[in-house]
């Protein structure tokens, strides 16, 4: 009897159950079309993140803080640059900004939001992790680069010069 395994289709949700060495090499090449985990459910971008509080918060004691990118560091680990009143710990919050880092992520924006914060170089990064409520973690440096940036101008191709024929 063969083991088989079920992948999904991350596009469309489609589901198929293989016999688990097709599956494995589906997934391997397939670019991230297909994939052993089931795909999110649609409109997953659009909810809050929401976290538990691991020990008491406090704000900032600069109203001004709440409104600019992240802080690179703090001397201060229990300030909580984005909120405005005191966190305890064990509280559940929603947030649509940047979490602190000793916040526990409960759903999958969350997870995420948190990922991509702990990752990535906070003076890159936006306000909020949400543009017109959808989840858009970006920082500025993801993309392509340009072809002409990367490789330079090509030199132009030479100007042909009129071939003389010797000795005639």
């Amino acid at each position: 009897m063969t083991a088989t395994m079920t992948i999904f289709d991350q596009r469309t949700g489609e589901s198929r159950t293989l016999p688990t060495a097709q599956a494995e090499n589906l997934v391997r090449n397939s670019w991230g079309t297909w994939s052993d985990v089931a795909p999110l459910p649609a409109g997953w971008d659009r909810e809050p993140a929401r976290y538990r509080v691991e020990a008491d918060l406090h704000p900032s004691p600069l109203t001004r803080h709440r409104f600019d990118p992240p802080f690179v560091s703090s001397t201060d680990s229990t300030m909580f640059q984005y909120t405005d009143r005191v966190l305890h710990a064990g509280e559940v919050v929603e947030l649509l900004t940047w979490p602190h880092p000793s916040m526990t992520p409960l759903n999958e924006v969350a997870k995420r939001v948190m990922a991509y914060f702990t990752s990535h170089s906070k003076s890159r990064l936006p306000k909020s992790p949400f543009h017109n409520g959808q989840l858009r973690l970006d920082d500025g440096l993801s993309g392509t680069v340009p072809q002409e940036r990367l490789l330079g101008r090509r030199p132009e191709p030479a100007v042909p010069s009129p071939i003389r024929a010797i000795g005639r």
